[in-house]
């Protein structure tokens, strides 16, 4: 590996974003390199990082960064790495992820220790990434392991997953009129919108930590602090091993693992003590000028009949990816700007941005996907907080965003793409900068976010779709509810009553525009949406047909958005059998198609004409017919 003398040891320590491992699917990892000068010296010892599954990667993912300062911080050089088909990585065929991803813990080792130059390696490992860390740990010859909460019964934790999935709201939420597969919105093979197939659950049900040899190394194990009595078992079957087994009970898992990446709450106590432990088996060496690797900083596959590039890029201190095509003029297609969901990092829920992205690029498009101040591994908000969904600055970002393309690719123009909280920023965006010429808002709660608002307060005030309740009335599990006193008249009736205000209220404006011919008695969300349309812009509105948003939409719009008129650049377009986040894999991929086929409808007249000839003519109409399970089969 090619590397960069610095004749300092006052080296650039912030970690770096590179791409490893088979070049045919290559892994993103973050590389730690150790604070020489705040630890004293370096540890001689890298720490490998190994993520859990699913919702849990999600939500943990700030707080794995966190690790990472503290253990660099300590004088440890540190990988944390997505394995493949989670994250950024890229996807291997194949249904069993067990042994991939235990082969993807060998390669990060294999890895750290050429990048850092260093022989001991340690692992740590939360929930599935502990059982996986503690089945590969003697075969990289790791010197210790640190384990919380793991998963000790892969069979165990394959059942957990699986009642888990069958408890998902999804299909009780499925309107029985709807010509959808109930048994193909949530399948055996996918769990909240990853895959989880039945290869990878055979194989989980061989991994069993209290089966295998003692660990011939120091452990710390840090038990949960919401359930007791998990760890029972491994502790038996540990506590007689040569080495030490060190128990933590310190609080922190349970905020942590929260349900929404948003609440997440870093435990700082439990890194600092771990990072602690960790030290005392390997103590600090006075080192001089250090080495820094210089790493892969752009990988490509073939997405059908293309090659995809993605690229890692950094600008003002925030990080990204920009996916493309490995042959094609930037200039030709405005840049499609991913908008982060929340406080999720830029893969998205269930990592729908990764494929969007990948979609997007194999037909043309070059495609940001970053995380804003605050999000990820960019730099704080200008408040220095972490997590701030509805920050001023995202709309600053998104802007810085748009400069950078300009100047790295030069990008014509631009489509802001987001769900929920990503749509409202594309949105305000849009509004301030005309280079903004498409908008693909997704699921969009908020029109107006005020001073002083809170994520926790809206979530308090909002009630479900109306859609929702006239479902819920027929149905019987709902009136036991209710006699049994856990349903909320008092709250949901008050916002349906606003509801029904507000609708009655964009009726009137219907009327009035209507009859006096004057946009005068318009809302000023509905005249921002007619100024972008009278700009140029093109507008893609997508909704789950029973989400919360179709609610608002209707309380600023009218019934099938019918305030913003007809116009050939405005789409609305309805998924139904879905959720807020597009869970199921089969909404994913039917969202996914759509949004690639909008866009080649209304951008490809920019492309050479050879370029076009094998595009089909999308048909395009205010009121779109919604897409089933059965639809996007």
């Amino acid at each position: 590996m090619a590397t960069q003398q610095y004749p300092s040891k006052d080296i650039l320590f912030t970690p770096q974003a590179f791409w490893f491992g088979d070049a045919a699917a290559p892994m993103l990892g973050w590389y730690h390199p150790a604070r020489v000068r705040d630890a004293g010296g370096s540890r001689q010892c890298g720490v490998v990082l190994c993520p859990p599954f699913g919702h849990e990667y999600m939500v943990s993912y700030l707080s794995y960064k966190h690790l990472a300062i503290h253990l660099a911080n300590a004088g440890f050089d540190v990988c944390f790495f997505d394995y493949n088909n989670s994250g950024d990585a890229f996807d291997v065929d194949g249904g069993d992820r067990v042994a991939l991803w235990q082969e993807n813990i060998r390669q990060a080792a294999r890895q750290l220790r050429q990048m850092a130059g260093v022989e001991h390696i340690a692992l740590f490992g939360l929930r599935l990434g502990a059982l996986l860390a503690g089945t590969v740990a003697a075969e990289i010859d790791a010197k210790a392991l640190m384990l919380m909460a793991p998963v000790i019964s892969g069979r165990a934790y394959a059942r957990e997953m699986l009642v888990l999935r069958s408890m998902s709201s999804l299909k009780a939420e499925v309107d029985p009129d709807q010509t959808i597969d109930l048994n193909h919105v949530t399948t055996d093979d996918e769990l909240t919108g990853y895959e989880f197939t039945a290869a990878t659950r055979s194989s989980l049900g061989k991994l069993d930590l209290s089966k295998l040899p003692a660990p011939a190394m120091p452990v710390f194990l840090q038990q949960r602090d919401d359930i007791t009595g998990q760890d029972d078992k491994l502790v038996q079957a540990w506590h007689h091993h040569d080495h030490a087994l060190h128990l933590s009970a310190l609080p922190g898992y349970a905020a942590m693992m929260r349900e929404d990446a948003h609440d997440t709450v870093v435990p700082a106590a439990i890194w600092q003590a771990m990072s602690g432990w960790l030290g005392r088996y390997f103590p600090l060496h006075e080192t001089g000028s250090r080495v820094l690797p210089v790493n892969r900083h752009s990988a490509s596959i073939h997405l059908g009949n293309a090659v995809v590039v993605e690229e890692l890029v950094e600008f003002e201190g925030m990080n990204g990816i920009v996916s493309h095509p490995s042959s094609a003029d930037a200039r030709a297609l405005p840049c499609v700007i991913l908008c982060n969901i929340g406080a999720n990092h830029r893969v998205g829920n269930h990592r729908l941005y990764v494929t969007l992205a990948r979609n997007l690029a194999s037909h043309g498009f070059y495609v940001l996907r970053f995380d804003k101040s605050g999000i990820g591994y960019s730099r704080a908000t200008p408040d220095e907080k972490e997590n701030d969904v509805h920050a001023d600055s995202g709309v600053d970002d998104l802007s810085s965003a748009m400069y950078f393309m300009q100047g790295k690719y030069h990008s014509p123009s631009f489509v802001m793409t987001g769900l929920c909280s990503g749509a409202y920023m594309a949105y305000l965006s849009a509004l301030r900068d005309e280079r903004v010429t498409g908008l693909v808002l997704i699921n969009q709660l908020t029109y107006r976010w005020r001073e002083g608002d809170t994520i926790e307060a809206r979530k308090k005030a909002t009630i479900k779709s109306t859609h929702f309740y006239v479902q819920a009335l027929a149905k019987g599990d709902t009136w036991k509810r209710v006699i049994k006193g856990q349903v909320d008249f008092r709250q949901i009736g008050g916002n349906l009553l606003r509801r029904v205000g507000k609708r009655l209220r964009t009726h009137w404006q219907l009327l009035s525009t209507y009859l006096m011919h004057n946009n005068l008695f318009l809302g000023h969300v509905v005249r921002n949406f007619q100024d972008l349309e009278a700009r140029g812009t093109e507008l893609v509105l997508i909704y789950e047909a029973s989400d919360t948003a179709v609610d608002v939409m209707t309380e600023q719009f009218g019934r099938h958005a019918k305030l913003l008129g007809k116009s050939e650049r405005i789409c609305l377009k309805f998924f139904n059998g879905a959720d807020h986040t597009f869970t199921p894999r089969w909404s994913q991929l039917a969202l996914v198609d759509f949004i690639g086929k909008q866009l080649l409808h209304r951008f490809s007249h920019r492309l050479p004409d050879q370029a076009t000839a094998s595009i089909a003519p999308v048909r395009v109409r205010l009121e779109e017919e919604p897409v089933s399970a059965d639809a996007a089969k």
